[in-house]
C-alpha cells in the first residue's frame, strides 16, 4: 500500500515514481517490461487512468497521469503495484531467478505481510497544477532512460512515451494527448 492511504487531489493529475525495493533490478528482460505495459494498458481501459507520459526502467517507473473518476488515487495505484508485484514474483519463480528472489525476500524482512516485496511503499506522488508543470514532467519522463545512461540515444529505448510524443512509428503503449487538461 502507498504511504498515502487516502491520497486525493482536486484534479488528480499526478507525477508518480514507483521504485523497486532497495533499487533492485527487477525488470530483467522484455517479458517483465510487458507485465508493466499490460498493466498500464489495463489501468487506461478499466481504472479510468489517463496516461500522459511514462517510462519503465529496470528498477523504477515514472508515470504522468490523471484519474478520470473520483476514485481514491491511492486505491488504483495500490492495485497496480499489487498486480504487477504478484506477476513479477511469479515470473521470477518460473524463470528460476533465485538470487533475485532471495534479495527480495531479505528486503521484505521489515514487511510482515508478505514473503517478498517488489515495490517501495511510497510512490512519491507530485500534484501537477499547471500545463507548464505537466509538460515539464512529461519531458523529464520521456528522457529518463537517457538521464540514467541506459542509452545514448533516447530513440533506442522502447519503454518510454518519447515514441508517442516525438515519433511516427508504432508504440508499445497507447497514451493520451496532453492538450489543455488542467
Amino acid at each position: 500500500m502507498t504511504t498515502l492511504k487516502q491520497f486525493k487531489t482536486d484534479n488528480n493529475v499526478l507525477f508518480l515514481t514507483i521504485k523497486s525495493i532497495k533499487g533492485l533490478p527487477i525488470l530483467i528482460d522484455d517479458s517483465y517490461y510487458k507485465i508493466i505495459l499490460d498493466s498500464l494498458n489495463h489501468c487506461r481501459r478499466n481504472k479510468n487512468w489517463i496516461i500522459y507520459a511514462y517510462t519503465i526502467l529496470i528498477n523504477h517507473i515514472h508515470i504522468v497521469l490523471k484519474v478520470k473518476k473520483p476514485f481514491l488515487v491511492s486505491k488504483t495505484i495500490n492495485e497496480f503495484k499489487s498486480y504487477t508485484a504478484h506477476n513479477i514474483l511469479n515470473k521470477l519463480k518460473v524463470d528460476n531467478q533465485f538470487s533475485l528472489l532471495k534479495n527480495l525476500q531479505y528486503a521484505a524482512i521489515h514487511n510482515k505481510d508478505r514473503d517478498n516485496k517488489i515495490w517501495r511503499r511510497s510512490c512519491w506522488p507530485e500534484t501537477i497544477g499547471s500545463v507548464k508543470f505537466l509538460l515539464q514532467k512529461a519531458h523529464y519522463t520521456d528522457y529518463n532512460a537517457l538521464k540514467h545512461g541506459v542509452v545514448d540515444n533516447i530513440e533506442q529505448y522502447p519503454y518510454t512515451s518519447f515514441h508517442n510524443h516525438y515519433c511516427d512509428h508504432e508504440v508499445l503503449l497507447k497514451i493520451d494527448e496532453i492538450g489543455e487538461q488542467l
